[in-house]
C-alpha cells in the first residue's frame, strides 16, 4: 500500500510539475488538459482522477507555493528575535535555490493575467499571511513603523528572489546575509 501511495505522489508532482511549465510557456489559457497529459505521457483519464480540472491542477501548484511560504515561517522556537529573523531569511532564500525551477516556473505564471483573476482571493490571503509575518518578525525586533517596513521587506525579499530566478549566478545567499545584517545590526 505504501508503493502505491508514493507511486501516486510522484505521478501528482510530475503532473504539477509539467502543468507548471506548460503554463509559464504556452499561458494558462492556451494550455489545455489533452496537453498536459499527453506532455506528462498519461491517459486524460488517470489526469482527471488526480485533478477534476485544469483550475483544480493550478489550485494545486498555487498551495504548494502556498505550502512553502508558510513552512518558511516555521521557525525553531529560537528566542532571541535576530537568530529568528536571520533564520527565516535564510530558510526562504534556501528554500528558493532547492526548488528553483518551481519557482521560476511559479513567478512566470503569476503574471498571466487569467491566473490572478482565477487565484486573486489566494494570492491576497497568501501576500496578507507574508506581511503579517513579517510584521511580527520586525515588531519582535523593535523596528517601529512595523506596517511599511514589512511591505519594503516583502518586496526586497521578492526582489532578491526574482533575481534569483532570472540568473541563477545571482549570489542569493550573500544578498540574503546583507539584508539580514541590514535588519540586526540596527541599534
Amino acid at each position: 500500500m505504501k508503493h502505491h501511495e508514493q507511486a501516486r505522489n510522484k505521478s501528482i508532482e510530475h503532473i504539477k510539475l509539467t502543468a507548471l511549465g506548460l503554463f509559464s510557456t504556452q499561458g494558462f489559457a492556451q494550455t489545455s488538459i489533452r496537453k498536459i497529459a499527453k506532455e506528462a505521457g498519461i491517459s486524460l483519464g488517470l489526469l482527471y482522477n488526480y485533478f477534476p480540472s485544469k483550475e483544480a491542477l493550478l489550485q494545486a501548484i498555487f498551495q504548494q507555493g502556498l505550502a512553502d511560504i508558510q513552512a518558511s515561517f516555521v521557525l525553531e522556537k529560537v528566542q532571541n528575535p535576530k537568530k529568528r529573523f536571520a533564520n527565516y531569511v535564510r530558510q526562504t532564500f534556501q528554500m528558493i535555490q532547492e526548488k528553483r525551477a518551481f519557482w521560476r516556473l511559479l513567478h512566470s505564471i503569476r503574471m498571466q493575467s487569467s491566473i490572478m483573476t482565477l487565484l486573486q482571493t489566494e494570492t491576497e490571503l497568501t501576500q496578507s499571511f507574508i506581511i503579517q509575518q513579517l510584521s511580527e518578525l520586525l515588531t519582535d525586533l523593535e523596528i517601529p513603523d512595523t506596517p511599511s517596513k514589512a511591505l519594503l521587506l516583502f518586496a526586497t525579499i521578492d526582489g532578491i528572489s526574482n533575481h534569483y530566478l532570472l540568473d541563477e549566478n545571482y549570489p542569493i545567499m550573500e544578498v540574503g546575509e546583507l539584508l539580514i545584517q541590514q535588519y540586526i545590526s540596527k541599534p
